[in-house]
């Protein structure tokens, strides 16, 4: 059953029945009739993974193309009922009258990993087809010994007849009625083996379907928009071309502004491995317009200094321009003196490398901004969040931020006050508490203090947007923010920010 919102409409997911998917538009301001692409994110058909969602339509909306984000069912489903949901939006996109006009047909389909074979199905058995196909390291296959087991045990259970596989395998099932494909993959993919997209474009050839294929040496699964991945980030630059190659996508407008994320795992993108672990800087682009685009560098492990010792901040300093933005957040692993690589001393080498990236910044005319880490959740014998869950480092970037006259996000005492809102029991959602066996990715379980769930990771990036709103130096940013309803969870971090 198909369930159409706006990314504003507050709805209360569970009140639906459990075999709804939730089409979310993401429209571009555009007064004639646009292309209209759906996404479909991967998640091995357990869960859906987030980067391959929002910030994917907010990437097509940059190439004027209308988009939207398709939570289809996953878990308890029926097979049936999942398709019909996706040929249901691809029908309702073309048919049912907007505020915004869509060209009917040019309707495309992208799809990720599991959203991937979705996407391949729906394009070559589906009774209602998209006019073009863009896949990503895409499930294709349910044959051994290529394809991935766990998106086939939930799509087809744990004991699939022969008569299922060959139905469900998308590389059997490719007509002349399948339309234009643009896939790309990596060649060392460890989850789900290159082979599906070959055996993907064999068939397309076969049957004489105009496509391409691009292969990567190198990168892991779940990359999405592949913003850690220098050489596969390059097939949004392919992707664009193809898309205009086939009347999709106009020339793109300039990115007036970039915003970098500098820091570490608590708002590093993660992949598809990590979930439902997931970073703040996942869910920043959604309160920003398409004029901004979060560029999130952050990565798993690093401090002030092994980020400036492996490059990192060289890289940001290739790429960024004027009117950039490079937000700065570490202090997790500057603590851990037992790493001399990592360790930095809060009262000296942490202050000098805080220096560092506020000066590149500026020398670049880019607009560096300060953000004290997120706590970690520590609570004290009293119930109350230790002040020195993150040791000095919060203070320390507090007297940097005073004496170089830097912007700052004060992240680590907002993120106590919400945790002190919530109490030590019930904050445990933001965090990675998983008991034993209710997640593929950590059979035993996990009990992490430190790393986000996907709730937590939505919750702390609330706070960053509240604090970008209400930090006077930001302004030219606020002015570029969504404008937007706020929920209960927004009003709440409006009220810990102040």
């Amino acid at each position: 059953m198909l369930h159409v919102i706006s990314p504003k409409e507050p709805i209360i997911k569970e009140e639906f029945p459990s075999n709804t998917s939730f089409l979310s538009l993401y429209p571009v301001a555009a007064h004639e009739a646009r292309p209209f692409i759906l996404v479909l994110p991967g998640g091995g058909y357990e869960h859906l993974a987030s980067h391959e969602g929002e910030p994917i339509a907010r990437w097509l909306n940059d190439l004027g193309i209308h988009a939207g984000v398709l939570e289809y069912q996953v878990g308890d489903f029926e097979i049936i009922s999942l398709l019909k949901d996706v040929e249901h939006a691809l029908q309702w996109i073309r048919q049912t009258p907007h505020d915004w006009l869509v060209i009917p047909d040019q309707v495309g389909l992208i799809g990720f990993s599991a959203g991937g074979h979705l996407a391949s199905i729906v394009s070559t058995i589906g009774m209602v087809k998209p006019d073009l196909l863009l896949l990503g390291y895409p499930v294709i296959s349910f044959h051994e010994p290529y394809t991935h087991i766990g998106s086939r045990t939930h799509f087809l259970g744990e004991q699939p007849t022969l008569e299922q596989l060959q139905a469900f395998s998308s590389d059997r099932q490719v007509t002349s009625h399948t339309p234009p494909t643009l896939m790309w993959t990596t060649a060392n993919d460890g989850a789900v083996p290159v082979e599906n997209s070959l055996l993907f474009a064999f068939s397309l050839s076969r049957e004489r379907i105009p496509f391409e294929l691009h292969v990567f040496e190198e990168g892991r699964h779940g990359l999405g928009l592949s913003e850690d991945n220098h050489e596969c980030h390059q097939w949004l630059n392919l992707a664009e071309t193809w898309l205009q190659k086939h009347g999709y996508a106009q020339a793109r407008q300039q990115m007036t502004t970039r915003l970098f994320i500098a820091g570490d795992s608590t708002a590093a993108q993660k992949g598809a491995t990590e979930k439902p672990m997931t970073g703040w800087g996942e869910h920043l682009q959604s309160y920003l317009a398409p004029s901004v685009h979060v560029d999130n560098r952050a990565v798993n492990g690093r401090s002030t200094k092994s980020f400036i010792a492996e490059g990192r901040l060289a890289d940001i300093e290739k790429d960024i321009q004027a009117g950039d933005y490079l937000f700065i957040q570490f202090g997790h692993n500057d603590e851990k003196k037992e790493d001399p690589t990592r360790y930095t001393d809060p009262d000296g080498e942490y202050r000098q490398n805080l220096i560092q990236y506020i000066q590149s910044a500026r020398e670049r005319g880019g607009i560096p901004v300060l953000l004290t880490s997120v706590s970690r959740r520590r609570f004290k014998a009293d119930g109350e969040p230790d002040p020195l869950a993150v040791g000095a480092y919060p203070a320390a970037m507090r007297q940097v931020a005073a004496e170089t006259k830097t912007p700052l996000l004060d992240i680590f005492k907002a993120s106590q006050q919400l945790y002190r809102s919530m109490g030590e029991k019930e904050s445990q959602q933001l965090f990675m508490h998983l008991p034993e066996k209710a997640h593929p990715n950590y059979p035993a379980g996990v009990t992490d203090n430190t790393h986000f769930s996907d709730e937590g990771a939505k919750q702390v990036a609330q706070l960053v947007a509240e604090a970008i709103r209400q930090c006077a130096e930001l302004s030219a940013l606020k002015q570029r923010m969504v404008e937007r309803n706020l929920d209960s969870d927004e009003r709440l971090a409006h009220q810990l920010v102040n």
